[in-house]
């Protein structure tokens, strides 16, 4: 059998269509060989390496709610109102979500674990906003050729995943090593590129970007998350191409961050879209 690496984009809480995805691939006894995450799939990449199946995926989310995960910059966002009547005041707001319960959410799901304890190895995409370099959180070595990417290879997995899904403006960056990370959609929003370094012999991508936008955006995050959407997968596509074997395209729309109501609808559209195609996988990966 091939060495399959899965690589799981970015896109809010759409991704939770990578639960049904995994849950296919483990009703079939498919092993994951490498598994790399954008945004919200590093989500899931963590929860993997940490040990949990689909499944567990799915009973935990179940469990969520969204003040598990939102905190908004409230402070943030009354000093910038005030600076419009009083000039003195530091009106700088760097996101409208701090992202600390996020972080705490995620380390506690995952036990604390660092990036060496990933059961297969893995890749975590992120950039770097102030030099633009791509970041990527990985357990391990990865041969890098030129200065616009950075491996990061001593960090928890929490914190991997907290600049992972700091998209601009949304969520406040993370501070790090002298750097200000953001959501690695900005660089990577399907990463399949690193799966090729890591020693990938067969890249499934699953690209949560190709749908029909069927309504008006509203609000500052969803004007940012739509316009980041659509350019980062417009990036994304020639790296598909090159790299990626199979790319399976969720349909699900638009999803709000807090909208974690839809999770089981989700959840069945990955499941769904992947059993169209797990007998080709299946084919591919034994030929």
């Amino acid at each position: 059998m091939k060495k399959l690496g899965l690589a799981l984009g970015g896109g809010g809480l759409r991704g939770l269509a990578h639960i049904g995805v995994l849950q296919v691939l483990e009703d079939h006894n498919i092993p994951l060989s490498i598994i790399s995450g954008t945004s919200v799939g590093s989500i899931i990449a963590a929860l993997h390496v940490s040990g949990f199946s689909a499944y567990q995926m799915e009973h935990e989310v179940m469990k969520l709610k969204p003040r598990d995960y939102l905190d908004y910059n409230i402070s943030g966002l009354i000093r910038h109102f005030l600076a419009c009547f009083f000039p003195a005041i530091d009106n700088n707001i760097d996101g409208i979500i701090k992202g600390k319960r996020l972080e705490k959410t995620v380390n506690h799901l995952t036990g604390g674990r660092e990036l060496r304890n990933s059961k297969i190895p893995l890749a975590i995409i992120a950039c770097d906003i102030d030099s633009g370099r791509e970041i990527i959180f990985s357990s391990r070595k990865i041969p890098l050729q030129g200065n616009d990417v950075l491996l990061i290879e001593d960090a928890r997995l929490s914190q991997a995943v907290r600049a992972s899904t700091a998209i601009p403006a949304v969520f406040i960056p993370y501070h790090m090593q002298g750097m200000q990370l953001v959501d690695g959609g900005v660089r990577s929003m399907v990463p399949v590129t690193v799966q090729k370094l890591l020693g990938a012999e067969y890249v499934l991508a699953i690209n949560l970007g190709q749908e029909v936008y069927d309504h008006s955006v509203e609000g500052i995050p969803q004007i940012i998350n739509r316009t980041i959407s659509i350019l980062a997968y417009e990036t994304s596509a020639t790296e598909q191409k090159i790299y990626a074997h199979m790319v399976i395209y969720p349909r699900i729309g638009e999803v709000k961050l807090h909208d974690l109501h839809r999770a089981p609808e989700i959840i069945r559209i990955g499941r769904r879209v992947m059993k169209k195609r797990i007998d080709e996988l299946k084919k591919a990966l034994f030929a």
